[in-house]
């Protein structure tokens, strides 16, 4: 055979179908091309992931108080940082025996030992006048106020601590943005205190009467027992909070270095 001629066909050699065929039905599912959980053909976006706020602004450049050393919130519920009302007690104890016993001493010179004697003796009833010295007492009274004052107010503006506060390990800020106590905020709060003390105290000398400002006390400490940010009605008036202060807390009354200060070398 001459290599120029075409090879012979197979005699069982056909030619192709080119007639276009249907489509056939297949077991095989198409291209899934949804989102998890939908139909094929049904896409839909994923649900967007909630986004938390962005950094807030706040005074001073610096945080709440509280936040950055109890934990991003959500960890153990907003109330976290506030004191306990144990330990409020327990301060308010403490320090309420340090001021009587420094008081003490100018009310005890009031009292007229001698007459106590005599109604002892005879039985009879006595009354205020006929148990203190009136003037005395006012002068006592006012003393133990000027000290009171003086212990709380300086204390709370200063370090926000007292000496009970500091065993506690509590203390006083503002309730708006949990910084320092202003030596104004600090004398309204014990201001407040004070008054229903001493409006107590004189009508105590007239009758009965003193005992309706005595109850507004008992509501002024009691109020924490329900308010949620466990303010008594002083620390209302005041807009003050009191907050834990382990020692790793960051403390809004620690003197800052300033610049160019030479006590800061």
């Amino acid at each position: 055979m001459a290599m120029t001629e075409p090879p012979e066909k197979p005699q069982d050699w056909q030619p192709p179908d080119t007639t276009p065929q249907r489509d056939e039905p297949s077991d095989r599912p198409p291209p899934y091309q949804g989102s998890y959980g939908s139909g094929p053909g049904a896409a839909q976006p994923l649900p967007a992931y909630p986004q938390q706020a962005g950094p807030q602004q706040y005074p001073q450049g610096q945080p709440p108080y509280g936040q950055p050393a109890y934990g991003p919130p959500g960890h153990g519920g907003p109330a976290d940082h506030l004191a306990g009302r144990w330990a409020r007690l327990g301060a308010g104890l403490l320090d309420g025996l340090i001021i009587g016993a420094v008081s003490l001493p100018f009310l005890l010179q009031a009292i007229r030992w001698d007459r106590l004697e005599e109604i002892s003796e005879s039985g009879e009833t006595a009354s205020a006048s006929d148990m203190y010295d009136i003037p005395r007492l006012l002068v006592g009274y006012a003393i133990a106020f000027v000290l009171g004052f003086t212990y709380y107010t300086v204390l709370h503006a200063r370090w926000g601590q007292t000496v009970g506060k500091r065993a506690a390990g509590i203390r006083l800020v503002r309730a708006s943005d949990q910084a320092a106590v202003s030596w104004g905020q600090s004398a309204a709060r014990q201001g407040f205190v004070y008054l229903i003390t001493i409006g107590t105290a004189f009508l105590n000398l007239l009758g009965p009467a003193g005992g309706l400002v005595g109850i507004v006390g008992l509501l002024d400490n009691a109020w924490i027992l329900w308010d949620p940010r466990r303010q008594a009605l002083h620390d209302k008036v005041a807009g003050t909070i009191v907050v834990k202060a382990p020692a790793w807390a960051p403390n809004p009354y620690a003197k800052r270095p300033v610049q160019g200060d030479p006590g800061n070398l």
